[in-house]
């Protein structure tokens, strides 16, 4: 006979629950004032605040309901990329690190992976609309390996779907003979790599080094999925999964791409994901307002016309601001209704979605905010104004590690953790 659930047994159990992490990225800005005179103010993104309450605009209106489980912040950013290329900064968002430096600190997804990602099939997952790694400075991917190097985004959902689920023997079988020939590559590469250590000053091999280290990154990666490839993989419901969605269906294409979010933190497939829904860069995405959503310009130019006092720009770029948090809301509360010990899926998790842009390529005051967290010690359901005192982005990411239960006493240039969040 099953014991009936007892409160004592369910603490435990809540203590093992898998604690993670998802970031969402939207760049070029959004359409932002905090002046209540602005006369696009209900189009803006951020929320005013009534006896300490926030009331969410016309732009986050499907937040309103989640009120209690979100943070927004203001007067965060990262110091190291303040002055730099205002198209360039989504490349620091989630390491703090000038993209130009000859050292970039690792994501904070890859922190946290480095610490916990072997408990589980994929150690992370790094996702992106445009797909692949884009360019320095104009990132497609928001995730950064130990060595600083861009881990390429996926951006396919039939193929973000076959890596999770598909456990069919062709599949399977594919999946080991990709394995083998990608390990006997990283072999040949290494030995290369050696050979020409011998050869180079030690300047070069300096470089080098750092080259192979990430290359033995690599090598251990694919070690641990030739373990797994012996695993069927997890069987879920794939009758509702717009596979075949694209760009030109942009609200389906996203809404599978979170659908398969969840599911992949439901089975515990992996705990860390990343995914850049909008480059700082051209592409079909960045044409994607124009093209499928009506609202006359690229991402861009939306961004570019918000940035003055127009309200007619300001209310193009909110209702493509609109589009998103809509599209997040149901996430969000998709993870809130889906029970878990002690609580819900959104209390095991912490959702970052931002911006590295406050209007178009000024690098300071992030648009930023943080979801869930419930179970892991985050205090949710305020504005925070930290524009006053000197803290940065990195704080936020060093306190969100710290509550995934990864050791670290820094992250970056961070300098303390965030108090008002921590319960």
């Amino acid at each position: 006979m099953l014991l009936p659930q007892l409160e004592s047994l369910g603490a435990v159990a809540a203590a093992d629950q898998p604690k993670r992490l998802l970031a969402l990225y939207v760049g070029h800005g959004l359409a932002i004032t905090r002046k209540d005179d602005h006369p696009a103010r209900d189009w803006s993104w951020y929320p005013r605040v009534t006896d300490g309450q926030m009331v969410f605009g016309k732009t986050t209106a499907a937040y309103q309901s989640l009120a209690g489980e979100i943070s927004i912040f203001y007067g965060l950013d990262h110091p190291q990329v303040v002055a730099t290329n205002g198209h360039s900064s989504a490349d620091a968002f989630l390491t703090g690190s000038n993209p130009q430096s000859a050292i970039v600190h690792p994501s904070i997804d890859q922190v946290a992976a480095m610490a916990h990602g072997k408990q589980t099939r994929f150690a992370s997952l790094a996702l992106g609309n445009e797909g692949g790694l884009g360019i320095r400075g104009g990132s497609h991917t928001l995730s950064y390996n130990r060595s600083g190097r861009a881990i390429p985004s996926i951006n396919s959902l039939h193929t973000l779907y076959n890596q999770l689920f598909n456990s069919s023997p062709e599949m399977m079988r594919s999946e080991r003979q990709l394995y083998q020939k990608n390990s006997d590559l990283v072999d040949r590469v290494l030995r290369s790599a050696n050979d020409l250590k011998r050869r180079t000053s030690a300047s070069d091999n300096q470089q080098i080094e750092s080259y192979l280290d990430s290359i033995r990154s690599v090598e251990k990666n694919i070690e641990r999925m030739e373990k797994w490839s012996e695993t069927p993989k997890p069987e879920v419901d794939a009758s509702d999964l717009a596979l075949k969605a694209t760009v030109n269906e942009p609200a389906l294409f996203i809404e599978t791409m979170y659908q398969l979010i969840y599911l992949a933190f439901k089975t515990d497939s992996t705990r860390y994901i990343t995914y850049l829904l909008q480059t700082m860069g051209s592409g079909v995405w960045n044409d994607m307002p124009k093209n499928a959503l009506g609202l006359g310009a690229n991402h861009h130019l939306l961004a570019h016309n918000a940035a003055g006092t127009g309200e007619k720009a300001m209310e193009k770029l909110g209702t493509y601001d609109k589009f998103h948090a809509d599209l997040i809301a149901a996430l969000l509360q998709r993870m809130k209704d889906t029970k878990e010990p002690g609580g819900s899926m959104l209390d095991n998790t912490l959702v970052l979605f931002g911006c590295s842009n406050s209007k178009t390529h000024v690098n300071r005051n992030y648009p930023l905010m943080l979801a869930g967290g419930g179970n892991l010690g985050i205090k949710q359901g305020r504005f925070h104004d930290l524009s006053t005192r000197e803290s940065r982005m990195s704080d936020l990411l060093l306190t969100m590690l710290n509550h995934l239960d990864v050791p670290v006493q820094s992250f970056s240039d961070s300098t303390q953790v965030i108090q008002e969040i921590v319960a």
